[in-house]
């Protein structure tokens, strides 16, 4: 089972991975990005190896977030807004209104739903509960962080909620 920290995306242009990795590298992050099967299997194999995944594109899916040689990647899906209704990105922000308007009305509660009312991609990353170590928590730190200063992203984070830079502004369970 894993945990899942989401970036809501307002920028409608996905960058791509070369740029997300050069600024990475940029901001002193040892975060590699890498194809999730490769990386889940250097994981298992205890051995450091180069990515083999061409960064050469805004149209990923999904990818993987190394950090550590020995330790399961982060994996990371970009979830896009296709026009359909029944798209994974718009349920999934469907999903989070629900539970933000179950909260308590507030001038907090009405920018997010703005902001998940603009939202054009969701950057939803799993960490691996039963294999990360604070190393791993920072280096997804890092790869959000590039979505909140490039893409207009907003930080959400299970069972804690809503965040504007490091600051917990709506709380959810």
């Amino acid at each position: 089972m894993g945990y899942y920290v989401r970036a809501f995306c307002t920028n409608p242009k996905v960058p791509d991975l070369a740029t997300i990795q050069t600024w990475l590298r940029e901001y002193k992050s040892s975060a590699v990005i890498d194809d999730p099967n490769h990386a889940v299997e250097v994981a298992k194999a205890g051995k450091s190896r180069p990515p083999i995944l061409d960064l050469a594109t805004s149209d990923w899916k999904q990818v993987a977030i190394v950090y550590r040689v020995g330790k399961l990647p982060i994996l990371a899906e970009c979830n896009r807004d296709d026009g359909t209704n029944e798209c994974l990105m718009r349920e999934e922000v469907g999903e989070f209104v629900e539970l933000v308007e179950e909260a308590d009305r507030s001038e907090v509660t009405e920018r997010v739903l703005e902001h998940l009312a603009a939202t054009a991609f969701v950057i939803a990353c799993q960490l691996p509960s039963s294999d990360i170590e604070d190393d791993g928590y920072n280096v997804n730190g890092d790869f959000l962080t590039f979505f909140v200063e490039h893409c207009g992203g907003m930080i959400q984070a299970d069972g804690e909620g809503f965040y504007e830079g490091d600051k917990l502004v709506l709380p959810l369970k």
